[in-house]
C-alpha cells in the first residue's frame, strides 16, 4: 500500500462523460492494439491490415477471433477526422503534407477513408483503411485532448470560436471512432483488458 493508501477502486461505474461499451468488445483469443501518436504514413493501419491478414492465413481466423484496437492520438488527430472537415478546412492536407489517393494533389479529404486497390497514390492498402478495419471489427479510440489541441490550432487559423470548432470536429469523427479522456487512457485501458501493444518504430 504506497504511501499508506489503498489502491483506487475502479470496480463502479465509469463517469457517464465517456463511452467505455468497447471494452467489453475486447473478448477475442487474438487482442491487439495499435498506436498511433504520429501520421507516419498510416503505419498503425497497415500493420493493424497485416495483423488480421497474417492470423487469418496461418491459423484460418475469422474477425470475431481477433480484436484489433487503433488510438490515435497527438499529431495523428487528422486521421480521425471525415472527409467533408478536411474539404472545408484545406489546409490539413498542407499541413501534413498529405496526397488525395486518386489524383496525387494535395489532400482534400481524408485519404485513409475508402481507399480502392486502384489508387495509385495511396499510402496504405485499401484493407488498410480506416472505414475497412472498423467493418472488420476494428476498435477506432480518438484521444480527447488532442482533439481539443486541433481545435484550438483551426479556430486561431479560421478565426473562429474554438468552442464551435471543437464541437464541429467531435461531430465529425469518422464512422465507428469514439471519443476517450486521453490517447494515454485509451492505451493504458485497452492494455489492460488483454491487448499486447505494438510501436510504430
Amino acid at each position: 500500500m504506497p504511501n499508506g493508501r489503498a489502491p483506487a477502486d475502479t470496480s463502479g461505474a465509469p463517469n457517464a462523460r465517456w463511452d467505455l461499451s468497447w471494452v467489453d468488445k475486447i473478448t477475442a483469443p487474438h487482442r491487439q492494439l495499435f498506436d498511433s501518436p504520429q501520421i507516419q504514413d498510416g503505419e498503425a493501419l497497415s500493420k493493424a491490415s497485416l495483423y488480421l491478414s497474417g492470423y487469418h492465413e496461418v491459423y484460418g481466423t475469422g474477425d470475431s477471433d481477433v480484436n484489433v484496437v487503433v488510438v490515435i492520438r497527438h499529431r495523428a488527430i487528422p486521421m480521425a477526422l471525415a472527409s467533408d472537415v478536411w474539404a472545408k478546412y484545406d489546409f490539413i492536407g498542407e499541413k501534413t503534407k498529405l496526397k488525395d489517393p486518386t489524383t496525387g494533389s494535395t489532400a482534400k479529404r481524408n485519404p485513409f477513408l475508402g481507399v480502392n486497390d486502384d489508387d495509385k497514390y495511396a499510402l496504405i492498402p485499401a484493407d488498410a483503411s480506416l472505414d475497412a478495419l472498423v467493418a472488420r471489427g476494428a476498435i477506432v479510440l480518438v484521444c480527447n485532448l488532442a482533439l481539443g489541441a486541433f481545435a484550438d490550432q483551426v479556430a486561431d487559423k479560421t478565426k473562429q470560436r474554438v468552442d464551435d470548432i471543437r464541437a464541429e470536429l467531435e461531430h465529425s469523427l469518422i464512422s465507428g471512432a469514439r471519443l476517450v479522456p486521453s490517447g494515454i487512457f485509451g492505451v493504458a485501458r485497452a492494455e489492460e483488458a488483454g491487448c499486447h501493444y505494438m510501436s510504430l518504430t
